[in-house]
């Protein structure tokens, strides 16, 4: 069994208990750790007693050690979990035959792999059985839903209002996944005695600033055409932890809004004001001048050249993301109209 995207997110968050095992790959290994973690803790319900790590050498030496550890028997009630981390595409022989006498009565086999291309013996495994689920993991923006289900796992008492998820949600586009998880967690600790929603103005202090404010620059820089402020931006934000991806998201973001601003019947700065987050004073002036300067055909190009490096970010395999993304971001930069 194939799952993407929303699928694979709730499946991580809540696994079918009818499957037997699930394979969790992706080029970002942070996001990976994240949702295994996730996936663990849904099925052995944070009892770490009920979890089995095997070391995939071992594993390849000794299939014999997987079969013997998905079948014993827990001292504890409930469903174990055995845990193979970092498993090669060797694996895929001795774990076919060892899950094919495996039943929902046994222990469910979770497996972690980088990015795992097609003919991968290990995604043809897991995506050609029934009883076991293939999960690929690409960085995106999450969506509201999935901000909402995390602090409501974390136990964010009253939650947050509309305003504030939508300044969370934007916050959570430019952060990588283990960053965005501590965050949740700082905010679930904030609020955790509330019995009202937090609200956007009490949310801010929380949110990271710093790295919103250097993202705010980078794409002003890309937007105004200053190529040469490009990489020293990149930089600094990837030295303060902002992944490539999460720099390419704001930027697309922000051209998109500008394009939608562009095509707008009822004009820029209507188009404009109904934005969420809503913008306003300087920024919103910059945005409306860099819709006139642009221009539809302008931001089309633009919009265009964003998908594609975005698409290249997304596909399997080993590459510079960093350096994609300068390339792609100066590019962009020296298209803008002087």
């Amino acid at each position: 069994m194939k799952l993407a995207g929303a699928r694979a997110a709730a499946f991580c968050s809540k696994p079918d208990p009818n499957l037997t095992g699930a394979l969790i790959y992706g080029p970002d290994s942070g996001l990976v750790a994240l949702k295994r973690r996730e996936m663990v803790t849904a099925i052995a319900e944070g009892d770490g007693m009920r979890l089995t790590r095997i070391d995939p050498a071992e594993a390849q030496k000794d299939p014999a050690s997987i079969d013997a550890a998905l079948r014993a028997q827990g001292f504890f009630p409930g469903r174990r979990v055995v845990l193979i981390e970092g498993a090669k595409d060797g694996l895929a022989k001795p774990l076919g035959e060892i899950m094919a006498g495996i039943g929902a009565e046994d222990a469910f086999l979770v497996v972690t792999a980088d990015s795992l291309p097609a003919r991968s013996g290990l995604r043809k495994l897991f995506e050609g059985s029934n009883s076991l689920a293939a999960l690929g993991l690409y960085p995106e923006p999450p969506r509201v839903d999935e901000i909402e289900s995390m602090l409501a796992t974390a136990g964010a008492g009253g939650g947050l209002s509309p305003e504030a998820i939508e300044s969370l949600t934007g916050a959570a586009s430019g952060i990588d996944p283990g960053s965005l998880a501590q965050l949740i967690e700082k905010i679930s600790v904030f609020c955790s005695d509330r019995a009202s929603p937090l609200t956007a103005r009490e949310l801010a202090p929380l949110l990271p600033a710093a790295a919103d404010s250097e993202l705010d620059r980078l794409v002003a820089a890309v937007a105004e055409g200053r190529p040469g402020d490009v990489g020293p931006l990149i930089g600094r934000l990837a030295g303060a932890g902002t992944t490539a991806t999460g720099m390419l998201i704001a930027a697309g973001r922000h051209f998109r809004n500008l394009m939608g601003a562009a095509a707008a019947e009822d004009g820029i700065d209507a188009a404009l004001g109904r934005m969420r987050p809503p913008v306003f004073g300087p920024r919103r002036r910059a945005m409306a001048d860099q819709t006139r300067r642009w221009g539809i055909f302008r931001l089309e190009s633009a919009n265009r050249l964003l998908f594609q490096a975005d698409r290249t970010l997304r596909s399997p395999g080993t590459r510079p993301d960093q350096a994609l993304v300068e390339r792609c971001l100066i590019r962009l930069a020296m298209m803008a109209p002087r």
